[in-house]
């Protein structure tokens, strides 16, 4: 199930996932030839993952799964600090 903190989350993935990370990860083609995937990411998320290759889906979610460890990771450092402090 997912909580409202993952799904706010994972819009922060979809509105800060740059280009080049995705060209990076082997998600969509680098340059003009993986400007319709591009587009599709940004207008159409949800045809854009049904469209991509069991191995390209994989990486994205390892993607994802990455960036939401990572957001869960800062909030447990940010309410650690904030116990220090208190």
């Amino acid at each position: 199930m997912i909580t409202a903190t993952q799904l706010r989350d994972f819009a922060f993935f979809l509105s800060n996932t740059s280009r080049w990370e995705l060209e990076k990860a082997g998600i969509i083609a680098p340059g003009p030839s993986g400007d319709t995937a591009w587009k599709r990411f940004n207008n159409d998320f949800d045809v854009f993952a049904i469209k991509l290759s069991a191995e390209k889906l994989g990486a994205l979610s390892d993607m994802i799964n990455g960036y939401l460890q990572a957001c869960e990771y800062s909030r447990e450092q940010a309410a650690t600090a904030a116990r220090r402090v208190a």
